[in-house]
């Protein structure tokens, strides 16, 4: 078990140089439901800010701390955490997606590809008129409503590519549900330092937030009492909480 928390400490590869720039045009609120495991649902807000080519989605109370809005606010916020703790950048037409795991600030890049197909389905959502669209990725079947009104290519999680904003999205197994709430003018400048992130694979960054999360190998000083119990504790939390938006990573 040693070994594999060593691994996660100094198995990653810096790259320096990452500082994220770009001027949003567009702010979205999202509400949505989650199917977390067996037996749990969880309500969780969610924030995107964007352009056409350049875009931030992250849990509300993560948009918060990532932002420093915290600061201006006075009340420190930063103890207060989300289930869902993954965020997503896209700049430069690349994606990083990173997430803290108890204390391992960790991400991965990759470039998304979305085949959509356009259907003339349409309803209003919000007062706005949508349509409708479906892709098969990340091992489910995703429909989405977009807007053309809104002209900006973007929408929840990793899924743009759209020739509209997505309003709705959601997946045929009724395990993630996105909803617009709220969208608004928005240019403040968004900053953000990723250097502070150590960039894995994918693959390996999976291994590593799964062992964080579900195991014992962020405790390798622990004795074997505690161990045991903590080992219990991971394994209730399985059944609560792994059920990944991505049940195939890399399809």
């Amino acid at each position: 078990m040693k070994k594999i928390f060593l691994f996660l400490v100094l198995g990653c590869v810096y790259s320096f140089g990452q500082k994220i720039n770009f001027e949003p045009t567009i702010r979205v609120f999202y509400d949505s439901t989650l199917q977390l495991g067996e037996k749990y649902r969880h309500d969780q807000k969610f924030v995107l800010i964007g352009n056409s080519q350049d875009y931030y989605f992250a849990a509300a109370q993560n948009y918060l701390n990532d932002t420093k809005q915290y600061e201006s606010k006075g009340v420190d916020t930063r103890t207060i955490s989300d289930y869902f703790q993954e965020r997503v950048i896209r700049s430069n037409n690349k994606t990083t997606v990173f997430t803290i795991a108890i204390d391992a600030k960790i991400r991965y890049e990759e470039n998304t590809n979305l085949k959509w197909v356009l259907y003339g389905e349409t309803k209003i959502i919000n007062g706005v008129k949508c349509q409708m669209a479906a892709t098969n990725k990340y091992g489910r079947r995703w429909i989405a409503y977009f807007s053309k009104e809104y002209p900006q290519s973007l929408g929840p999680y990793k899924f743009t590519g759209l020739p509209g904003l997505i309003f709705e999205l959601y997946d045929t197994r009724g395990d993630y549900h996105f909803t617009l709430v709220k969208v608004e003018k928005f240019d403040d400048n968004f900053e953000f330092n990723i250097n502070e992130y150590k960039n894995f694979s994918k693959d390996k960054y999976l291994k590593a937030k799964y062992n964080m999360e579900f195991t014992i190998a962020g405790f390798p000083g622990a004795e074997e009492e505690l161990r045991r119990e903590l080992q219990n504790a991971f394994e209730r939390k399985k059944k609560m909480h792994n059920n990944p938006l991505e049940l195939k990573p890399f399809e």
